[in-house]
């Protein structure tokens, strides 16, 4: 499959590994973490940047959030998708509670020192997690892009709002 993505002309490939080992069992059942990181190995095998992160919030301990960003760092990823759990109703992370401002700032912080070079991108879940303050402080502590607008399932925060912030905080603005 991965041949036939890169022979229709991708040069990415976005696969998630979700969480640390560890504590993946207690997120998916589906499948291993073991066969999500083999798809990852397939796409650099096949010469595909590779994009991957997961979601902070999702009752592992800080232990096991540092142990997913040096997992996330061994497979030198491209870019990295940084979400924040949203508790939806209806799903098994419904009584969750939202990741704490200053626990989502240290998990910037564990993944931006164990990813130095990576593009490391504020995803779904910020809004909640982080506010207004904890976006600027995120900015300038070791994100270094953005998903601008909504996500695939919820709303994220206004486009006019978050070039508010980036301006107001005098970051410079590269559209891709």
């Amino acid at each position: 499959q991965v041949e036939r993505f890169k022979a229709a002309g991708a040069t990415r490939y976005n696969h998630n590994l979700e969480t640390a080992r560890s504590h993946f069992p207690n997120v998916v059942t589906t499948h291993t973490w073991e066969e999500r990181r083999e798809t990852l190995q397939n796409v650099r095998d096949a010469g595909l940047e590779v994009c991957s992160g997961g979601i902070i919030g999702m009752g592992e301990s800080l232990e096991q959030r540092a142990e997913f960003a040096a997992q996330l760092a061994e497979i030198e990823p491209r870019e990295v998708p940084m979400n924040f759990l949203d508790p939806r109703p209806g799903t098994p992370f419904a009584d969750y509670p939202l990741v704490p401002l200053g626990e989502a700032l240290r998990a910037v912080a564990m993944f931006r020192l164990a990813m130095p070079r990576t593009v490391i991108r504020f995803a779904g879940g910020r809004e909640l997690s982080l506010g207004t303050e904890g976006f600027e402080k995120g900015l300038l502590g070791g994100i270094n892009a953005i998903i601008a607008g909504n996500y695939l399932t919820t709303l994220g925060e206004r486009i006019e709002t978050d070039m508010e912030t980036l301006n107001r905080i005098d970051l410079p603005i590269k559209a891709l």
